[in-house]
């Protein structure tokens, strides 16, 4: 009877185990890549489309003015602020406005745009940084000269 069990269950855990193997995966019936290649050329429509509202943005700027009254300066800011709470798309035009401008009144904005999730409104930030970068301005009207602190005795 022992010879019968030891093989009996070997044959029993060998049928087992060979039913709950996993499935051979069958090989492809056809190599047409047609599938492939339309959803390709539908992403690389989509890269296309996005580069040419980038290039009419830009062509939108080029007819762009500074602002001439206080008044226009300040709603520009507001508006500049309101674009920066707003989708990607407005956050990068706030900045290339921005840059356009020149201000000194919007680096506030362009630093906060360094930190921007969006590393195309990074770079245009970073761009529009640069000249502002170093030795601050020299002021443009010296300032008299301090008497020397013990005046008073020198009299």
């Amino acid at each position: 009877m022992q010879n019968v069990l030891l093989p009996g269950a070997v044959v029993l855990l060998t049928v087992v185990l060979w039913l709950r193997r996993k499935p051979v995966k069958p090989m492809l019936s056809s190599t047409d890549a047609s599938r492939v290649a339309q959803i390709n050329r539908a992403q690389l429509e989509l890269v296309i489309e996005s580069a040419a509202d980038g290039e009419s943005a830009d062509a939108s700027l080029a007819s762009w003015t500074s602002p001439n009254t206080p008044l226009e300066r300040l709603a520009l800011e507001r508006r500049l602020k309101a674009d920066m709470e707003a989708g990607p798309e407005e956050r990068l035009r706030a900045v290339r406005v921005a840059a356009r401008w020149g201000h000194r009144s919007v680096l506030p904005l362009l630093r906060q745009a360094l930190r921007d999730s969006d590393a195309r409104v990074v770079e245009e930030a970073a761009a529009a940084i640069e000249p502002f970068r170093g030795a601050p301005a020299a002021a443009k009207t010296p300032q008299p000269a301090r008497p020397p602190r013990n005046v008073s005795r020198m009299r």
